[in-house]
C-alpha cells in the first residue's frame, strides 16, 4: 500500500530541530556515511479529535497494507514511532517538558538525501533564520506515513513517519534543555539574597595603548629616465589600457522560491555548508 497523507495537524515542537542536521551516530561519534545524516523532530499533539484523526490514518495505513495487516500492527512492540506522554516507554520521562501531560508524541526523521524540511511563516513565506523560532513553539504540520516493510516485530516492523513541511503557528513556552540546571526547581521554597549588578559581567580595564612613533618618510628625488629609453607616445603606438578585471560570480541557491547567494545563507545564524548541500542551484 502507498503512503497515507495525514490531515494537516497542529503540534508543539518538543524534541530535535528542523534546522539542526544530526551528523553523529547513536554513540555520539561522527557519522562518516553522509546518507545517514538526518534531521530529527518530535511533536506533542493534544489528545482528542486532532490526535484521533492522525491515529485513524496511521492505523488504517498499517492494517490495510497486505504486507502488514491488523495482525502484525496489533502486536506489542510494533514501532509506530509514537508515545503516550502520560505513560512513556521510559517512566523516568514522565513529567519532562518534552513529554507534556495530555499529549501524544509523534517522532519524525528526515534524511539529508531528501533535503531540509520546508519552513514557512503564516504568510506562506520561507523561514530562513533558524533562530526565528524555538523548541516549544507550535507548528502546523504536513506529514505522511507508510509501513516500513519489516515482516516481524523482532525485525522492527513499524511505520515510517515522513515530515514534509512546517508552518509556524504560535509561540509556546521555550524548552531550553532538559539536561540544563534549573535553579527555580533546585531552590524551590528557599529565599536567597540579592546582589547588586549580579547579572552583569565585570569588564577588566584595558591597558593604555601607547602610539608608536614612526619617523616621517624621507623624500626621494624624482627619477628621470634616460632620454634614449623614453618611447614617444604617438597616436600609432599609444600604450593600450589594461583589460578590466574578471569578476567571479558567486553561486546562488533557490530556497523555497527565493534566490540567495552562498555568502548570504552562510551569514544567517545556524546555517552551515551542510544546509547548502541539499539546496537547488539557482
Amino acid at each position: 500500500m502507498s503512503k497515507v497523507q495525514y490531515p494537516v495537524f497542529k503540534g508543539r515542537l518538543v524534541m530535535g530541530s528542523p534546522t539542526m542536521l544530526n551528523t553523529k551516530d547513536h554513540e555520539g561519534k561522527p557519522q562518516p556515511d553522509e546518507s545517514k545524516h538526518h534531521w530529527f523532530m518530535g511533536f506533542a499533539v493534544p489528545k482528542g479529535a486532532a490526535w484521533d484523526a492522525i491515529w485513524n490514518a496511521m492505523y488504517g495505513c498499517a492494517a490495510n497494507d497486505p504486507r502488514c495487516t491488523a495482525a502484525l500492527c496489533g502486536q506489542a512492540g510494533f514501532n509506530w514511532k509514537t508515545e503516550d506522554c502520560d505513560a512513556p516507554e521510559n517512566p523516568q520521562n514522565k513529567g519532562k517538558p518534552s513529554y507534556p501531560a495530555g499529549h501524544m508524541l509523534i517522532k519524525f526523521t528526515r534524511y539529508k538525501t531528501i533535503g531540509p524540511v520546508g519552513l514557512y511563516d503564516g504568510n506562506y513565506q520561507p523561514i530562513i533564520n533558524p533562530n526565528a523560532f524555538n523548541r516549544g513553539d507550535w507548528f502546523h504540520i504536513s506529514a505522511s506515513t507508510v509501513f516500513n516493510g519489516a515482516a516481524t516485530v523482532k525485525t522492527n516492523a513499524g511505520m515510517y513517519q515522513n515530515i514534509e513541511a512546517l508552518m509556524f503557528a504560535e509561540k509556546g513556552e521555550e524548552i531550553i534543555s532538559e539536561a540544563a540546571f534549573d535553579p527555580k526547581a533546585a531552590f524551590a521554597g528557599v529565599q536567597g539574597g540579592t546582589l547588586p549588578n549580579a547579572g552583569q559581567a565585570q569588564q577588566a580595564p584595558s591597558a593604555p595603548v601607547q602610539a608608536a612613533t614612526t619617523p616621517p618618510p624621507q623624500a626621494s628625488a624624482p627619477v628621470t629616465p634616460a632620454h634614449d629609453l623614453v618611447q614617444p607616445q604617438t597616436p600609432g603606438n599609444a600604450t593600450p589600457p589594461p583589460p578590466p578585471p574578471v569578476v567571479a560570480t558567486e553561486q546562488s541557491y533557490n530556497v523555497n522560491g527565493q534566490v540567495f547567494t552562498r555568502s548570504q545563507l552562510l551569514a544567517m545564524p545556524g546555517w552551515t555548508e551542510a544546509h547548502l548541500a541539499g539546496l537547488t542551484l539557482a
